[in-house]
Order: structure tokens, then C-alpha cells, then sequence
């Protein structure tokens, strides 16, 4: 009896777990799990109803529990006490999470269960497919729309009723003679059934769905047709008043307005990417000012430093000359070609070459909208002049910053590498069209600016500054001919 006691005293408890916290072994921790499995496992038993798995996952969960909070629970005046209450929150949400599992479990059979019916009313379906359309046919055609309204699309009453000019209950009475009078031609075909067999039937395989992008060729391919229909049926009366030699000239109008058409579609196409680019570049012009005023914030500094260190450089110079010249006993006159030479290009520091090179992108971008504009506006031509492409993309913005960024662009600083048409390219995103006149020296080698034919821009940098190989590989190449038979797609 002593020993018990002393096995159970909260004292020996408390300086278990403090052993146990300090260094981690898993023999003290056993003996705690020894002393108090029994009452554990006991109550979890209770309050699971007798499952012994569960108790088991409850002791398992409690004792866990204890093991991490050693160093906490080493204070804790009675650990029996608070492994009892935890054993029943353990416990509790064990229960609570069997109870939600046993839900999940029934609504799954409920659902499988209705799998089942559906499968059964597709048998049937596979028997009323091949009939059903020639019996719908049968029926008179108020009859047939109040199938069709009702079990078909599953209509409202109210709503069939006022596609029919009945009441509701008149609506509902003729829905259901219609769907008697469908049934009993069904049977004269071999297939019988209840009504309400039928109706379930009608509504579950009646309509399904179409493709999902069915919808949106369907449309563009039927207004394309009746475009060019209504064109050409537009001539047919006026055809039939000419002589031959005439319709021979009318029929090569019609092949013109077809080609017209194409090519409308065509712009149609060029304008919704001109769209895309628009906002494309509203987006960036907002970043570019940021860049635009830390470039211009880091020139003033740089130029600030740059100048008085310049001049140091020079007065150095100049004093070592004339302490040479007077050592040598000559006069200390300055020619005019010992005057110091004009410096490189300023190298820019990483922060004022990444500002400048978000900036350069952007005005590369927005000269490349106006490019696209235009061409869609006159034949599928680029512009000749930077001036009129920025005009162009100028017209399109009316933020008040957008437009200051437009205004402090200098088309002097960039030339034209391609003049033609966009669609004479056959590598757009290869095909330099703009680029920056002259390049800018960094930390990382000397960098320059580059427009393409699909309206994205690039910074290039070149170690040595020579940029001809890779303005080389990305000249604009023609599209490749048509072989012999073949028609090429309009814009070629």
C-alpha cells in the first residue's frame, strides 16, 4: 500500500517531468505513461461508448499531448486531474469527428443511391433515343411546346403557362395530356413506361450540355457566313439584268467583297491586339515616371559629383605639367592641344541604369502601340516617322500623367529599322523595328534599347558596345511563299 502511494505522488510526478523536459528520455517518460494509462485509458473507454480503437487513439492523443507540455505541466500541482479533463476534450472531439465521418458516409451512400437510379433511367434512355424525336413530331405543335417548355427545358407552370396564353392550371393540365399523348406514341414504338418514369427521363437526358467552346465557334462562324452571304445575294438581282460578259465582271466584284470581308476581319483582329497593348502600356507609362524622376533625381547627384571630380582631375594634370616644364627650365604656357579631351559617357550606377532602362522599355513599348495604330488605320502599314507613330498612340491617352510621361518622350533618341507592312514579317517577335540611337554605359557593360514587331521591347547589353550581331539576328524575315496550290491567308 505504501509503495502505491509513493508510485502516485505528485511529487514524484512533477520532478519526472522536469527530468524528462531537460533531457528527453524516453525511460522517465514511460514511467509516467505506467502510472497513468490505467485512468486514461479508462475514462477514454467511457466516453467513446466503448470502442476500444477509439479509446486507444484517445490515450495515444492525451499522452502526446503531455509530452509536449512537459516543462509547463512540470508546475502543475496535479497532473492526475489534468489528464482527466483532457481526456475528455480528447475524447469529445473523437466523438464529435466519428459522428461528422458516419454523416459523410451516409450522404456518400444517398449519392451512390441516386447514381444507381440515374443509371437504371439511362437504360431506359438507350431505348427511348432512337425513337423520341420522330414522336415528339407526332404530337400537335401546342402539345409538343408544352413537352418541350416543361419537361425539356423545366419550365416554371407560370412561365409556361404565359408561352402557351393559359393560366397556370391550364398549363399544368395541358403539360400533362401532352406527356400522356407522348407516352402512348412511345408504346406504339416498343417503349413503355410510367409517366413519371418518362418525366424523369425527358429531364435528365431531354437536353445536355454542348462543348463548352461549341457556343462561341457556332456564332463567329455564322456571322462570318452571313456577312458574306448578304454581300453576295445583295448582287444576285442585279446579275440577273446583265448579259454574260457582264457576270463574268460581277462575279469578280464578289470575289472582291469577300476579300474585303477578310481583310475586315483581319483589322478586326489588329484592333483587339492594340487594345491589349493599350493597356499594356497605360500600365507601364505609371512605372516609367517613377523611373523616369529616380533617373533624373540620380543624373543631378551623379552630375553634381561627376563635375568637381572632373575638374580636380584636370587641375592635377595641368599642375604636374608645369612643374615638369619648370624643373626643364621652360616656359609654363598651355597650347591649345594640351587642353583636356572629351570624356566617355558617364558610366550610371546600377540603381540609375535599371530606372533609365525601365523608362527606355516603356517608351519602346508605347512607340510600338502607335505603330500598330496606325497600321491599322491605313492598309496594314507601318509609319515612316517616329513623330507621326507617337502622335498616334498620343491620341489614345488621356490620363494627364500618362500624357506629361508621352510629352517628355524624345523620338530624337530612337530610329526606325523596318518600314513596311506587319504582316509582310514572318518573325514578329524576333523583328527589331525601333531602336535607341545611341546606347548607355553601366557597371555591367554598355546597354541599348530595342522595339519588336509584336509590340514588347528589350534592353540588350554588349560588353564592347558593338550591338551588329545581334541587330543581325533579329532583322525582320519575309513570310515564306505559298507552295504552288496552296492559298495563302489573307494579310500575306
Amino acid at each position: 500500500m505504501n509503495m502505491i502511494v509513493a508510485l502516485n505522488n505528485p511529487k514524484d510526478d512533477s520532478r519526472l517531468l522536469r527530468e524528462y523536459a531537460q533531457d528527453c528520455s524516453e525511460a522517465v517518460f514511460a514511467d509516467l505513461v505506467r502510472r497513468h494509462v490505467n485512468l486514461v485509458y479508462s475514462a477514454a473507454l467511457r466516453q467513446v461508448g466503448g470502442d476500444a480503437p477509439a479509446a486507444e487513439d484517445v490515450t495515444q492523443s492525451v499522452f502526446t499531448e503531455l509530452a509536449r507540455q512537459a516543462e509547463r505541466l512540470a508546475r502543475h500541482p496535479a497532473l492526475t486531474g489534468w489528464l482527466y479533463t483532457t481526456t475528455r476534450r480528447v475524447a469529445g472531439h473523437a466523438v464529435r469527428a466519428e459522428f461528422r465521418r458516419q454523416r459523410r458516409e451516409q450522404q456518400i451512400q444517398m449519392m451512390q443511391d441516386l447514381a444507381h437510379d440515374s443509371t437504371e433511367a439511362e437504360l431506359d434512355w438507350e431505348r427511348v433515343r432512337p425513337v423520341l424525336d420522330a414522336a415528339m413530331h407526332e404530337l400537335a405543335e401546342p402539345d409538343r411546346l408544352a413537352v418541350l417548355l416543361r419537361h425539356f427545358e423545366r419550365r416554371p407552370l407560370a412561365e409556361v403557362g404565359d408561352r402557351l396564353g393559359l393560366t397556370e392550371n391550364a398549363a399544368r393540365m395541358r403539360a400533362d395530356r401532352a406527356l400522356e399523348k407522348l407516352r402512348a406514341l412511345l408504346a406504339k414504338r416498343g417503349v413503355t413506361s410510367t409517366a413519371s418514369a418518362l418525366v424523369l427521363t425527358l429531364g435528365n437526358q431531354g437536353i445536355i450540355a454542348a462543348p463548352a467552346a461549341l457556343a462561341t465557334t457556332v456564332a463567329n462562324a455564322a456571322t462570318a457566313a452571313a456577312a458574306t452571304t448578304a454581300s453576295t445575294l445583295a448582287l444576285f438581282p442585279f446579275m440577273a439584268s446583265m448579259n454574260f460578259k457582264a457576270m463574268g465582271a460581277a462575279l469578280l466584284v464578289i470575289s472582291a467583297g469577300t476579300a474585303l470581308f477578310l481583310q475586315y476581319r483581319s483589322a478586326e483582329r489588329l484592333r483587339a491586339t492594340n487594345a491589349e497593348l493599350r493597356d499594356q502600356v497605360a500600365r507601364a507609362i505609371e512605372d516609367a515616371q517613377a523611373a523616369q524622376r529616380k533617373t533624373a533625381q540620380n543624373s543631378d547627384e551623379q552630375s553634381r559629383w561627376q563635375q568637381p571630380q572632373a575638374e580636380l582631375l584636370r587641375l592635377r594634370g595641368e599642375v604636374s605639367r608645369l612643374r615638369q616644364q619648370l624643373a626643364a627650365g621652360q616656359p609654363a604656357a598651355v597650347s591649345s592641344d594640351q587642353r583636356p579631351t572629351p570624356e566617355p559617357p558617364a558610366e550610371l550606377d546600377e540603381e540609375a541604369s535599371r530606372a533609365l532602362g525601365i523608362r527606355r522599355l516603356n517608351e519602346a513599348k508605347l512607340l510600338m502601340l502607335g505603330f500598330f495604330l496606325f497600321a491599322g488605320d491605313n492598309g496594314d502599314r507601318y509609319p515612316e516617322s517616329l513623330d507621326v507613330a507617337l502622335a498616334r498612340a498620343k491620341s489614345e491617352i488621356s490620363n494627364p500623367e500618362q500624357l506629361g510621361f508621352i510629352q517628355a518622350l524624345q523620338t530624337a533618341d530612337y530610329e526606325i529599322m523596318y518600314q513596311g507592312s506587319p504582316s509582310g514579317i514572318a518573325n514578329p517577335s524576333q523583328a527589331i523595328v525601333v531602336r535607341q540611337r545611341e546606347a548607355w554605359r553601366s557597371a555591367s557593360g554598355w546597354m541599348r534599347t530595342y522595339g519588336f514587331a509584336d509590340g514588347h521591347s528589350e534592353v540588350h547589353r554588349s560588353v564592347d558596345g558593338d550591338f551588329t550581331e545581334f541587330e543581325s539576328r533579329h532583322q525582320a524575315r519575309p513570310p515564306t511563299p505559298p507552295v504552288a496550290g496552296e492559298t495563302a491567308e489573307p494579310g500575306q
